[in-house]
């Protein structure tokens, strides 16, 4: 009788039985979190600068080196960047401005080579504008003599330069938009000037706004 209540309790424990095969599997590892969310924004520091920018979405964003995560950003200017966990950690994006200005001014105190903004004093600004054919609405573009033959440029598709020379001016007047997309100048134009960067690179401009990475370097 015993004997008997012994097999059936024996028979009630189940065991799983697990071959060599078995820990040879790899573990799953756990995705990395989850830090931004949908509208939030972000502050890049790039250089001596801030860019605000804002997530476009969280559901899409993605796993990259196994354990890192990566987020789409849009800047206030409409371009798309983007961001990941590893550089949250105050590196690269802030979520808030305090901590990413003084990131940015950390570079400033300590590298040679940038012209900022707020010490660009143009003595003519010549300015024109245009609506491409490519739908993104008005588009405008610019050039500012600051003496001593330089010249502070923005092009309708390029980023804020300084080059050296009149020849300069010529290629800014040489864009195809004012062949195609007939420019109207704009009077009494204000620039809104950007740090400008020591290119470092070859390059025919002589500074470059800090999104120029092929010419002034990689961020921070």
């Amino acid at each position: 009788m015993r004997a008997k209540k012994d097999a059936e309790r024996q028979g009630e424990m189940k065991y799983e039985q697990l071959d060599i095969f078995s820990f040879m599997q790899p573990r799953q590892a756990e995705e990395p979190p989850i830090l931004l969310s949908k509208g939030q924004e972000v502050y890049l520091v790039n250089k001596g600068d801030v860019i605000k920018c804002t997530v476009c979405d969280d559901e899409n964003s993605w796993i990259c080196g196994g354990n890192n995560r990566g987020y789409r950003l849009v800047t206030e200017g409409g371009r798309y960047d983007c961001t990941w966990n590893s550089a949250i950690l105050g590196k690269e994006a802030f979520t808030n401005y305090d901590s990413a200005k003084e990131k940015a001014n950390e570079y400033l105190k300590t590298h040679d080579g940038i012209i900022l903004a707020a010490n660009i004093k143009p003595i003519n600004t010549v300015a024109y504008s245009c609506v491409r054919d490519c739908g993104n609405g008005e588009k405008i573009a610019f050039y500012c003599d600051l003496g001593n033959d330089m010249y502070y440029i923005s092009e309708f598709m390029t980023y804020h330069h300084i080059c050296k020379g009149k020849k300069a001016v010529r290629k800014f007047m040489g864009q195809q938009a004012f062949k195609y997309n007939n420019p109207k100048e704009i009077s009494g134009f204000i620039p809104v000037f950007k740090n400008m960067y020591k290119c470092t690179e070859q390059s025919d401009w002589d500074y470059a706004e800090c999104s120029y990475v092929c010419a002034v370097g990689e961020r921070i």
